[in-house]
């Protein structure tokens, strides 16, 4: 393996961040699959974003209009070792939906309050 290699595989961050954008009207179910998992120790956050892009369908007129569709980002920070099993999770509950995913790396993470310390996120 190149010392390159070598050197970012020693220096990965333990934590992903995995971003779902999915339709509007699949918040909800999201939120709610995500918050009776309590176990998992998932911090997590909401966004309206504008999309466009392979993952984005624009099906209505004002879509096309735009150039966008109005969609909903998820980004859900996880532990790298339980990621193919949370993709896979997430991958059976929005099966046949338009959309989609993809992982970025986590550097850094933490809480601003008081000494708060982020849930450990193995």
């Amino acid at each position: 393996m190149p010392e390159e290699a070598t050197n970012e595989a020693m220096h990965a961050s333990p934590l992903v961040c995995l971003t779902v954008l999915v339709p509007e009207t699949q918040e909800e179910r999201v939120v709610d699959w995500l918050l009776a998992h309590p176990d998992w120790q998932i911090e997590f956050s909401v966004h309206r974003v504008a999309a466009r892009g392979p993952l984005v369908h624009l099906a209505l007129a004002e879509e096309r209009v735009q150039g966008y569709a109005s969609r909903v980002e998820l980004k859900l920070i996880v532990g790298r070792s339980r990621l193919d099993a949370l993709v896979a999770e997430v991958e059976g509950l929005l099966a046949g939906l338009e959309g989609g995913w993809w992982v970025l790396p986590v550097e850094r993470f933490a809480a601003f309050s008081n000494g708060a310390q982020p849930r450990g996120m193995a």
